[in-house]
């Protein structure tokens, strides 16, 4: 008789640290004695490598923390991360204080993040080369500096105030855009490099100004690998496309940071493709009307990268921008540059109904399968129920009978197929 496989007791733990079952990390530790000694371990399919330590405190779960605390977890183990490491410290979760009485200690990074100052300038003089320590993903002491205090006094010290870090290539100023707005204004202040996208976020109207009178062509600058190519291709890309958005030009950057004058000064002087694009992406059924009435065969002349702006608008959840352009003429199948995914593939892979109903009312092509992935709308749908972004947000079972409804072809029963119980019994019920 075969033997029967044990499950993996880390793999348990992290399950119950995920959840916030508390009653479960305590059984799982009782239950497993050796596994006291696997908890510096990262967690398996933990994000950056993360130990069950490390996901408490962004759960900022105190009483699992004290739990992994009493049974030997080590507070000042780090992620198991290739582009830098994270500590306890290094992530907001309102617990720095209760960490750091707990012993954790305190890094440059970590200092310059939670505006410890004065310990920061206490490290900066017993070993000046701090200044250029990499931390998480591999970024330096001032990407972390959320106040001017601590970028002031790193780079009184020498930081490098244009430093790229690993995973993503980037600048401080390029991740303060959703960290600290005042300090990246300040390093373009003290003089740090600077682009259009950077500028439009900030509000700062001669800056843009400056960037497309020194080139035209950024204009049409987007959030993407063409206009922020990858030095090493193991690195994650751009760190814009989680402060900004994928894709995203200076137009919707603007927008989306409430910066009006400097969204009608770029829309004024764009071309009639780029200006229906953006209108899209923002909303704007007036603007798209008068252009589309101004110019009747604009869309026929799109280019690739105006069609993909659909799978892209379906990607963010974008429901206004899919309706609008699926209403004004956009292909409905064209796949985008990602995974070579349709517009119905990520709605179906959210579990996004609403934004499924109004794809399918355009009669898409439900065999297309991706070029990445391979797999239909309905095989992403049936997946995301199990291991979307989101699974628990999804509206995963009315997607999927959508989908069946109109005719997709639902895939056979067999036991390896991944989808959530509630989708599996949709698909029994439909067979």
């Amino acid at each position: 008789m075969p033997a029967v496989a044990q499950a993996d007791p880390l793999q348990e733990l992290a399950r119950a640290v995920r959840t916030d079952d508390v009653a479960g990390v305590r059984r799982v530790l009782a239950g497993n004695q050796d596994l006291k000694g696997r908890l510096d371990e990262a967690l398996p399919d933990e994000a950056f490598g993360a130990t069950a330590l490390l996901v408490a405190v962004y759960h900022k779960n105190r009483e699992i923390l004290d739990i992994l605390l009493a049974a030997g977890a080590g507070i000042n183990v780090r992620s198991h991360w290739w582009a830098g490491s994270f500590g306890a410290l290094d992530s907001p979760s309102g617990l720095e204080d209760y960490l750091i009485e707990r012993g954790a200690r305190l890094t440059p990074h970590a200092a310059a993040r939670i505006g410890r100052v004065a310990e920061l300038e206490r490290m900066l003089e017993q070993n000046p080369a701090v200044i250029h320590e990499r931390g998480g993903d591999g970024q330096t002491p001032l990407h972390f500096a959320h106040s001017i205090a601590a970028a002031e006094l790193l780079l009184a010290h020498g930081a490098d105030i244009d430093a790229l870090d690993i995973d993503h290539e980037s600048t401080p100023a390029q991740w303060m855009l959703n960290r600290a707005l005042e300090v990246a204004r300040y390093l373009v202040a003290r003089g740090c490099r600077t682009d259009i996208l950077m500028a439009a976020a900030l509000g700062d109207l001669p800056l843009v100004q400056h960037h497309l009178e020194a080139d035209p062509a950024v204009l049409r600058m987007s959030v993407s690998d063409a206009w922020f190519p990858k030095q090493n291709p193991r690195s994650a890309g751009t760190i814009y496309q989680w402060t900004l958005a994928p894709h995203k030009t200076a137009h919707f950057i603007a927008h989306k940071f409430g910066h009006g004058e400097i969204y009608r000064w770029l829309m004024a002087r764009s071309p009639a493709d780029l200006q229906c694009t953006v209108a899209c992406e923002v909303g704007d059924e007036p603007l798209l009307e008068t252009l589309l009435s101004t110019n009747p065969r604009l869309l026929e002349g799109m280019s690739d990268r105006d069609r993909q702006q659909l799978p892209i608008a379906a990607k963010d959840a974008n429901l206004a921008a899919v309706r609008l352009m699926l209403r004004h003429g956009w292909p409905v199948d064209t796949r985008g540059h990602e995974a070579g995914a349709t517009a119905l593939h990520w709605a179906a892979f959210q579990g996004h109904a609403e934004l499924t109903r109004e794809i399918l009312a355009h009669n898409p092509e439900l065999s297309i399968k991706s070029l990445e992935y391979p797999g239909t709308a309905l095989d992403w749908a049936i997946y995301g129920s199990k291991y979307g972004w989101h699974p628990d947000q999804g509206d995963y079972v009315p997607t999927v009978k959508q989908l069946l409804h109109a005719g997709a072809k639902a895939p056979a029963l067999r036991g390896d197929l991944i989808a959530s119980e509630a989708v599996l019994e949709v698909l029994r019920r439909h067979t």
